[in-house]
């Protein structure tokens, strides 16, 4: 058996692991990504309605990003970002990256559940942070209080 076979079934395997999200993929993550983060006007006493509309009341944990998803327990926290797709796609523009900081602090609701199927609200201004794939906001990472 010769190694060339070999070799290029391990450089193929490699090149799939360390190669960049395709623009259709980040597309697909940007859509999820809007249902579950952004809205134009909500209010901290929206968030069991919001929840429930956007059926988002359930974790779900990704298990390799891309195929498999397990519900796993109520969804404990999500923070709702207080804006337009343009402005929350701003943080993105040239950038790409697993923690991508906005430049601008967004009007936010992060609902925290309190009772199965019932969440509260509490409104803040904060810096946001996200993920970045092909110059689209992907996954909400975290909000960052800072002075100013």
């Amino acid at each position: 058996m010769s190694i060339f076979p070999v070799c290029l079934l391990v450089c193929l395997l490699l090149v799939q692991v360390v190669a960049p999200e395709t623009t259709e993929r980040s597309e697909q993550r940007f859509r999820e990504f809007v249902r579950q983060h952004i809205i134009e006007a909500m209010y901290s006493n929206d968030c069991t309605t919001e929840m429930a509309n956007r059926n988002i009341t359930k974790k779900v944990r990704t298990t390799d990003r891309i195929e498999q998803n397990e519900t796993k327990g109520p969804k404990k926290i999500n923070t709702f970002i207080i804006a337009n797709e343009n402005e929350v796609k701003a943080i993105c523009h040239g950038k790409n990256g697993p923690e991508v900081l906005s430049a601008n602090k967004f009007n936010i609701v992060v609902c925290e559940l309190i009772t199965e199927g019932h969440y509260k609200g509490r409104q803040d201004y904060q810096i946001i942070v996200v993920e970045c794939a092909n110059n689209l906001p992907v996954h909400f990472c975290d909000q960052i209080k800072r002075k100013g």
